[in-house]
Parts: structure tokens; sequence; C-alpha cells
């Protein structure tokens, strides 16, 4: 055999060997993205990347692991920690949920999904023996989703979706929606597009009657409010939900509003509302009944000190209970620290059950018509509680007391049916 040809020989084989050994080696690009096809399911796409299922449905923010659709974008972890199985084990109690009790346990509730094979975290019922897992991580309290505000969403609006943060043209997706007035969680605000690193342009006219208006934007991340092309709120900054405000007069007449959004990473929300102030609003005097509260509409009371005592520095109407003030104050005439606030209002609910919720820094107590369903009167770091209450069909009282002791403080209230 000739030098040449045992050369070309020895080089082939080299290359065969190196095609043979490379797959085996490489490892896939860190955070690859998935683009959900026709017929395939998430267990299926799981297998493929060789990983569990239920990690997939975590890392990617979805609560039951048959709902996936196609054009979906899923992220695929390169390297997850894995959470041991074996550990106490927890009965279920009337009102428990698994978020409830994955935070006292101090473990992420998917992960006690996944060592009890749960493939939806709001299907749990009293009396179920739940393993919980070990972990060495631990978790903070999740960020509850607001409800419904009472207030006034106008509509429609032409929303220009973008498939980056800077609302660079073109349009990936232009639609007419409703209102603005959204809370995708960790999923994408239309399929094919991204779960995050997206922005958003909405445009709409208006009719208006004269007088004073109060405009409200609660987001997570960025946003900024035109009216009439004048900024009026400048949100656009990374963060966690937050909620911004603003007043304008207004003449009587058509107004154009342009609301711009932007998602970076995790959860992606918006809501846009506004309420008439119709001028200076009269000031409610201490101690009115809440029957004289506008409708949707909590009556709050005030105070410089914890205990809720003496006369309050400041009465006003509040459309909801959904503050963060950080380290501010909520208005001039209250102290940064060291404040409590109580609100009523009477709200129309249905014959059913429902779970109230408070989500504080730091302490709260709710009432349902006299029974006092949250008891958590003491300083705590943005926690939530949450109660079971059955109510029959018709009106009820509903009062929160809440009070700061210093630090950030925060409140949010809500409910929901069981």
């Amino acid at each position: 055999m000739s030098a040449k040809r045992l050369s070309f020989i020895l080089l082939l084989a080299a290359l065969l060997l190196a095609a043979a050994i490379v797959p085996l080696s490489a490892a896939p690009h860190k955070d690859a993205v998935h683009i959900v096809k026709s017929g395939e399911t998430l267990s299926g796409i799981a297998a493929y990347y060789g990983m569990n299922m239920w990690t997939l449905a975590s890392y990617n923010g979805i609560a039951n692991p048959n709902l996936i659709y196609v054009g979906q974008r899923l992220i695929i972890p390169t390297s997850v920690s894995t959470v041991q199985s074996s550990g106490s084990v927890h009965v279920v109690q009337p009102g428990e949920t698994l978020t409830a009790i994955g935070l006292r346990y101090g473990i992420d509730p998917w992960a006690i999904a996944r060592a009890n094979g749960i493939s939806n975290l709001n299907h749990i019922y009293v009396g179920q023996r739940l393993t919980i897992p070990q972990s060495t991580t631990s978790i903070t309290s999740p960020k509850p989703v607001q409800p419904t505000l009472p207030t006034t969403y106008p509509g429609p609006w032409t929303g220009e979706y973008f498939d980056n943060v800077s609302l660079t043209a073109p349009p990936y997706l232009t639609r007419q929606d409703e209102n603005v007035n959204f809370n995708w969680g960790w999923g994408p605000p239309a399929g094919g597009m991204p779960t995050n690193n997206f922005s958003v342009r909405w445009t709409g006219t208006f009719y208006f009657d004269e007088g004073t208006y109060r405009f409200y934007t609660q987001v997570d991340d960025g946003v900024r409010a035109y009216v009439d092309n004048e900024l009026i709120i400048d949100g656009w900054r990374d963060g966690g939900s937050r909620t911004y405000k603003a007043d304008r007069s207004l003449y009587a007449g058509n107004h154009t509003i342009r609301l711009d959004y932007y998602d970076r990473i995790q959860v992606a929300r918006i809501h846009f509302w506004f309420v008439k102030l119709s001028g200076p609003a009269p000031t409610p005097t201490p101690g009115l009944g809440i029957g004289s509260t506008p409708t949707g509409s909590w009556f709050g009371e005030y105070y410089n000190g914890e205990g809720l005592s003496g006369v309050p520095v400041l009465t006003r109407y509040d459309p909801a209970i959904g503050f963060n003030w950080h380290s501010d104050s909520p208005a001039p005439e209250v102290w940064r620290d060291h404040f409590s606030i109580r609100w009523a209002q009477t709200v129309p609910l249905e014959a059913r059950n429902y779970n109230f919720c408070a989500w504080t820094d730091d302490g709260v107590r709710l009432w349902v018509n006299d029974s006092l369903i949250v008891d958590e009167w003491h300083a705590a770091n943005g926690l939530t509680y949450c109660s079971p209450y059955t109510a029959k069909r018709g009106n009820h009282v509903v009062k929160v007391e809440y009070f700061e002791h210093q630090g950030n403080a925060l409140i949010y209230v809500w409910w929901e049916p069981k």
C-alpha cells in the first residue's frame, strides 16, 4: 500500500472517530428555547431534552402541564437542582393552599407538587397527606395575583406588540384590546412571542367629561403614560409590581391616551384605569359610616401611631387596597413609619365559599361582617395570609386594619371564589 493511500485512510478514520465522539460530549447552549409544535406534549419535550416534566413546567411557570399551546416558547434549563422527596408529612387543613404550605415549610410549592405527583397547584383537598421534601433553599412570599380593581378600564385600544424591549418597529403583532388589564404571569402576551423581553404600545382616544381625573398604572416592569402627548407617568425601569398615579384636569371632549410598556424578566403584568375626582374631593369626617362611601371604594382612616388610636390625621376614599409605599409615606400627613390604617366598605358576595387574602408588611387584621378571619397583628416582611369564608348571597361589610412598623410598607387585599 502506498504511503499516500495509507495517509488518506488514517485521516478518514480520524474524522469518523471525531464525528462519533462530539455529540456525546457536546452540551446544550445555556437557556435554549424550544418552540412548541403541533402534537407535542410537555412530557415529550422534557424527555427529548432529558429532564423531568415537572422541572420544565416549574422553570417556565406552567401550573398545568396539560395546557401548552402551539407556538409557545419554552426555556430549556441546562442544569437544575433536585430536591429530595423524603421528609415530613403534612395533612391539609381547611383553607390551606399549596403556596401557604410551601411558605410554612420554607420550600417552593412546586417542589411539594413534584414530590406528591400534583399537576395543578390549586388542586389539593382537606385531609390530603402531603410529603414535604427536604430543601436547603428558602423562598420568599410570592406576590399574589391582584384582583380586578373596582375602577374604570377604558377601551378599545390599538395594541402594537414588539418582540423587543425598546418598541422597535416593525411590531410583531397589532390587535384591538378591549382594555389594558393584563396579567400574563410567566407566559407570553401572544402566541409565538417571547415570554420576556417584549414591549407593547397602546393608543386610544376617549371622551371625557370636564373635571379632574386620577390615572393609575400597576405594572411589572416598565411603563410610561401620556395624555394628549403629555408624559404624566414615568416608570420606565425594571421592577416588581408597583402602582403609579397622576392627576390631570381635562376639558370636555376627546383625549388621546398612550401607554408604553415593557417586560424584562419573570412575571409580566400591566393594568391601567382612572377615576374622576370631580374637582376638589370633599374631606370625609372621622367616624363617617361606610354607608356614605362611594360604590366600589374603601373608606380609609389613617393614623400616626401603630395602634389606630386617637383622631385620624387623614380620611379619604381609596379605590382598592393595593399599595406598595416602599419606605415612603402614604400621604404628607402620615409618618413614614409607625402608622396604621383602617379601611371598610360594603361589598356584594354570592352564596359560595371564598378565600380572603392579604399580602402585607407589617401587621393586618381582616373581618367579614363580625367574623375576624385574618389575625396577623405582628411585624412581617411581605407575607401572604389567606383564610376561607362561607358567604350568603347579599351585601357584606369587609373591614381591614393595618399597621406599619418600620422599613418597607405594603398592603394588598383581595378575595376570590374557591
